[in-house]
């Protein structure tokens, strides 16, 4: 990958972070309840066309430097990691973007460690390693929130 081609990912990753940034908040909206964001006036269908326009867009740039198979596991592998070790979904994004990059930065010290493994095999590898330890982590239940009456004394 040239420079040139580093500095238009770079800036092209920026353009798509900071749109994903302005629609976040009525996008999670129009994803957790449809019907109810399209009465509150959210263009829920608008936001899932855009979304998608942004996911190939980040697609379309990334797949240059790192490849398909390795870009639908660094999308997928630590996405799943991520909701199974919380439930709030901005922390989800965070810890999933975290994990990804950890991921990259473990596989490819693996394969240099391990001259003749394959840094694409090392970074899914690294993955799916993390993926499978959440199985091992159990995250606690919160059910649904009940107000208990307050006894009054009369």
């Amino acid at each position: 990958m040239s420079s040139s081609s580093a500095v238009v990912a770079a800036l092209v990753a920026a353009g798509v972070g900071l749109l994903v940034v302005l629609i976040a908040r009525p996008l999670l909206f129009a994803t957790l309840d449809e019907a109810v964001a399209a009465a509150r006036g959210v263009p829920v269908r608008l936001l899932g066309y855009g979304f998608l326009t942004l996911a190939g867009i980040s697609a379309a740039e990334a797949t240059q430097a790192v490849g398909s198979l390795l870009l639908l596991g660094l999308l997928a592998a630590p996405a799943g990691a991520a909701i199974r070790l919380t439930d709030r979904p901005y922390r989800a994004l965070t810890l999933s973007a975290g994990l990804a990059v950890l991921e990259m930065w473990a596989g490819l010290f693996a394969s240099y460690a391990v001259p003749k493994m394959p840094p694409s095999f090392a970074i899914m590898a690294a993955a799916t390693a993390v993926y499978t330890a959440t199985f091992l982590i159990r995250r606690p239940v919160h059910g649904p929130r009940t107000r208990t009456a307050v006894p009054t004394g009369t």
